[in-house]
């Protein structure tokens, strides 16, 4: 309950300080801003409300969600834009051992109460040719069309789960809504995060998978964050019994193409016209996602973290999953098998960015992130250039 009220106060007052006109340099008062804070936002909050409803559902009609183990979790993490989602959907291809959060339970219905309401409703739909469904689809496929490119995106596919942290105000993803918010930026550096905030925010998700769970019975999570680069060590402590599958890439290319792959997001906020703000405070971030990585690298076993390099996944995608699945003594399905065969080496990608385009100093980004990155190169968590 503590985490409800804390969230209203901080999405209200988010929402109020930039109505301020020119209190904020990275959200100007603009007509696009206007438009996100005036229409979309208020919608949203009301949707986040609906969504705490749901879960004191859960709480009435199905509290024994509460008992549910979350066994032997498989984690991918690392530094955004590393290759994470690639190989998140590969392995979620085994339906029958894993599961994943879908784009539509963790934004739609996070709660175990709306996903019984959904189910009905789209039985109902489907019974009549799926009419609402193909036009959810295809507003979604119009609003994502510029970001269609980077990171594909569907109802039913296999998305983010902290995309489920919404409701708490505790998605890295409203950092680009409101780029002010010290709250924000922290989830960014969770190790940083005062105690008993971090443990409220943890025990939050921690209830999300366990409703998750109890809507997938007899199945092993499979969770892809490439926000959570700070949260491994929290996770490890959670769930001791946890795999780790961490995802680098070089740091110059891999900050560039997340800043490219960010602007349709400012767009949609109407925030950081000229992408300065974010440039700086992702340079920030990047570089205590690469320490932070190298730190819980240096005290996890090869057993229980497997470090990819993405221009080997790219190389050989499935001889490096394939490595990886057995430094982590995880059994691979016919399914995985039959994915795996059809993989081919990654193509050039037609996403292209570079650090001039956002003015950034390839001095600094060295200075921050190189030593880190070349440290967990040489580390024995590496899956080597498998053939």
């Amino acid at each position: 309950m503590h985490l409800f009220f804390q969230s209203l106060v901080r999405h209200f007052s988010w929402w109020a300080a930039s109505l301020w006109p020119g209190r904020h340099e990275g959200a100007p008062l603009g007509g696009r801003r206007l438009l996100f804070l005036l229409l979309f936002y208020p919608a949203f909050l009301a949707f986040q409300c609906l969504h705490w409803l749901g879960f004191g559902c859960d709480e009435l009609f199905f509290p024994s969600y509460r008992k549910v183990s979350v066994e032997a979790p498989v984690f991918i993490l690392g530094v955004p834009r590393s290759g994470t989602t690639f190989l998140h959907r590969t392995l979620a291809e085994d339906r029958k051992r894993f599961t994943s959060f879908s784009t539509w339970e963790a934004m739609l219905a996070p709660s175990i109460s709306e996903r019984k309401l959904v189910g009905l409703l789209k039985a109902i739909d489907r019974t009549i040719g799926a009419p609402v469904y193909k036009l959810i689809q295809s507003r979604l496929r119009s609003a994502s069309a510029d970001f269609e490119r980077i990171h594909q995106v569907g109802l039913s596919a296999a998305e983010e789960d902290y995309l489920s942290l919404l409701p708490a105000g505790g998605c890295f993803i409203l950092l680009l809504a409101f780029p002010f918010s010290p709250q924000l930026r922290q989830l960014g550096r969770l190790d940083e995060m005062p105690k008993a905030q971090r443990q409220r925010l943890l025990d939050f998700y921690k209830r999300a998978l366990q409703r998750h769970l109890y809507d997938h019975p007899g199945k092993r999570l499979l969770s892809k964050n490439a926000a959570f680069a700070t949260w491994a060590g929290a996770l490890h402590a959670i769930f001791p019994d946890a795999k780790f599958l961490l995802c680098i890439r070089e740091p110059g290319s891999a900050l560039s193409s997340q800043l490219s792959s960010l602007a349709p997001a400012r767009a949609f906020f109407g925030s950081d016209p000229d992408g300065s703000h974010t440039a700086d405070s992702f340079t920030e971030l990047y570089g205590h996602f690469y320490a932070r990585l190298e730190d819980f690298l240096a005290n996890t076993s090869p057993g229980q973290a497997a470090l990819i390099e993405q221009s080997d996944l790219k190389a050989a995608p499935a001889a490096t999953i394939t490595a990886a699945l057995e430094q982590l003594g995880i059994e691979k399905s016919r399914d995985i098998d039959h994915t795996l065969a059809a993989l081919t080496p990654g193509q050039a990608s037609a996403h292209r960015h570079g650090l001039d385009t956002f003015s950034l100093d390839p001095g600094e980004i060295q200075d921050r992130m190189s030593a880190p990155y070349e440290a967990m190169l040489r580390s024995p968590n590496r899956i080597r250039n498998p053939k």
